[in-house]
């Protein structure tokens, strides 16, 4: 088999293969795949009509479950990718595996696969209406921030993001990599994500949010409805010598952008303890598993 590299070439090729089914983890997304491909070297191929993604993050050599709308091009495309891995000697292992998908391999093939639960990549689901009321004493420190922030900056705006303010939001994301280890590749992946995401805006057919004071961006934030009841973000970005900036512009963009949506998809931590305490911080309605799963 051979993989070819992610490109915006491919955008409507994989939203037609991951179109007619319902996906829950914001993985399952082309602006996902496109936009953290320095972070994971994604590789993409067709087989059996599905879409294949291979994934080689921390050189796992692993596969993610195919995408097609209709169950048979799945599981021959599952088969197919077994006798590859057969091939070449090499241990199968499928990433990225939602419990959805781990149903669906256990209904057509029970006991074939041994599932393992990745509580490094569960994603966080927020109700909608929680992070943009913020109502309760669970949610008061976020409140005094966004509360503070309004009252040292009485002449905020928020905006949706546009031309006109890209340029801004590039400039507080290049100062934001100034201000941390620039030798870390996963800050460089993260850096390298977030410009892809500014640079390629339009393209990408993304919603975003700016937040500025003083006529100064201080925030951003860039993301796009997962699924009919699902909104994701993608990426967010704030000043942290605001203070309140963050708490602000998760607050308004989930109050002014996200309405419609019962839930909101904030991806996951990686593993990262800092990541872990801030999404818990705001109490997830749930977290959406992730799986890996191995031959038996």
């Amino acid at each position: 088999m051979q993989f070819k590299p992610i490109t915006l070439a491919e955008k409507n090729l994989f939203r037609s293969y991951l179109s007619g089914r319902r996906h829950d983890l914001i993985t399952y997304n082309y602006n996902n795949f496109f936009l953290w491909r320095d972070w994971d070297p994604y590789g993409w191929a067709e087989v059996e009509g599905a879409l294949v993604i291979k994934s080689d993050y921390q050189y796992w050599d692993a596969i993610l479950p195919p995408f097609a709308p209709a169950d048979k091009p799945v599981l021959e495309a599952t088969e197919a990718l077994i006798n590859w891995y057969k091939k070449r000697q090499a241990a199968f292992l499928m990433t990225e595996v939602s419990e959805t998908m781990n149903a669906f391999y256990e209904h057509y093939w029970p006991g074939r696969f041994i599932a393992q639960e990745f509580p490094p990549g569960f994603n966080y689901i927020y109700l909608q209406e929680d992070l943009a009321q913020l109502n309760g004493q669970h949610y008061a420190s976020k409140r005094n921030h966004v509360h503070h922030f309004i009252r040292e900056n009485p002449d905020y705006r928020f905006l949706p993001l546009s031309s006109e303010w890209l340029k801004s939001c590039q400039d507080l994301e290049i100062a934001w990599l100034k201000n941390h280890d620039q030798a870390s590749e996963a800050i460089i992946h993260e850096h390298n994500g977030v410009m892809d995401g500014l640079n390629h805006f339009q393209e990408l057919d993304c919603v975003g949010a700016c937040l500025l004071a003083q006529d100064k961006v201080i925030a951003f934030t860039i993301g796009e409805p997962l699924n009919e009841d699902t909104f994701a973000i993608h990426i967010e970005k704030a000043d942290i010598d605001v203070r309140g900036s963050f708490q602000a512009i998760n607050h308004f963009f989930a109050r002014d952008f996200c309405t419609g949506y019962r839930f909101i998809n904030r991806a996951e931590d990686m593993g990262h303890p800092g990541q872990r305490k801030a999404k818990l911080s705001y109490h997830p309605h749930h977290l959406e598993k992730k799986y890996h799963l191995r031959l038996r």
